[in-house]
């Protein structure tokens, strides 16, 4: 096991990670409009990502990243645990953790949603970066996808996974409005890729959609400074755009936080048209209902530990 590796170097290696030291965000929900705290805490080999909610009873607690506990939902992703405590809006923080490496973290947090920060995952990137991530004497797993598995939704909105030899998204987006229009974008996933192409890329909305959420009593904490807002072909934000074809690059973040809640890295390719949360959380629950589709493999190893899934030790323990 290396000593060291520098910070955008934890991808493409063997062994399994988590933060250094305590990494601490703080901001407002995008959904509730709460203001919202958490500490992303280093954690041991094999506890994978779970969220503490210490605003509730200790008993109640931990709410564990995975798609076992994981309900559709078309503006976020949502995950429940066995007593009913929800958390909500944590693909940005998926997609960094899943961006930079890092396999292990408990996330404690005083409220039912994740800050949305400024849209994208890149106040994560950079709280991950100052605290660093550092190796565990335990080799990683890897899901290997071994067939195709598709889901679709009544809308038209379809994906798709298909055997690859590492991680790749590739998202089509179509809006009428033409500020956004079609747009389409191709993530390969390697050491620094997330950092340079994914994390800037922000959350987006049309204006005329605005008003119907916040009727039904979401985005309530929605604003320019945590989305990027279009309406009848304008961008409202002061600046425009971070980068090119920031909206289907931020689909493909969000598309790569959802695939994380597999509870490990994951190699396949994934081509979506109009990806949406929902349509992540179905497809993931897809492939893992059926066992002939994956196999887990051990970082090194030549061959699969087994043929089907074999349960992360965080998640069979949550549901003993």
């Amino acid at each position: 096991m290396p000593d060291t590796l520098t910070y955008n170097g934890f991808v493409d290696q063997p062994f399994q990670t988590t933060v250094r030291e305590v990494a601490q965000l703080e901001g407002i929900g995008l959904h509730s409009g709460r203001f919202v705290r958490l500490s992303i805490c280093p954690a041991p080999a094999n506890s994978g990502i779970k969220f503490r909610r210490i605003d509730v009873d200790g008993q109640l607690q931990t709410v564990i990243a995975h798609a076992s506990y994981a309900e559709q939902a078309r503006l976020c992703t949502r995950i429940v645990n066995s007593e009913g405590i929800t958390l909500e809006t944590i693909e940005h923080l998926m997609a960094a953790f899943a961006g930079v490496g890092l396999d292990n973290a408990t996330i404690e947090i005083d409220a039912s949603e994740a800050p949305i920060l400024d849209g994208s995952s890149q106040p994560v990137l950079e709280a991950l970066n100052n605290v660093g991530i550092e190796l565990l004497p335990a080799r990683r797993k890897y899901m290997i996808v071994t067939k195709p598995v598709e889901a679709q939704l009544d809308c038209g909105a379809w994906a798709r996974l298909e055997p690859a030899e590492q991680l790749q998204i590739d998202v089509k987006i179509e809006f009428d409005d033409r500020a956004i229009g079609h747009q389409s974008f191709i993530y390969t996933h390697h050491d620094g890729s997330f950092a340079t192409e994914l994390a800037a890329a922000r959350t987006f909305c049309q204006l005329r959609d605005v008003e119907l959420m916040q009727n039904a009593g979401r985005a309530l904490g929605g604003s320019l400074n945590n989305a990027v807002v279009v309406d009848d072909g304008e961008i409202l934000n002061e600046g425009g755009l971070r980068i090119e074809r920031e909206f289907a690059r931020h689909k493909a973040l969000d598309c790569l936080g959802d695939l994380f809640l597999v509870g490990m890295p994951i190699k396949v390719k994934m081509t979506a048209l109009r990806p949406g949360h929902a349509l992540s959380t179905k497809l993931v629950h897809a492939l893992l209902n059926d066992p002939t589709a994956y196999k887990v493999i051990e970082a090194g190893s030549e061959h699969s530990r087994s043929d089907s899934f074999a349960m992360p030790e965080y998640a069979a323990a949550a549901m003993a």
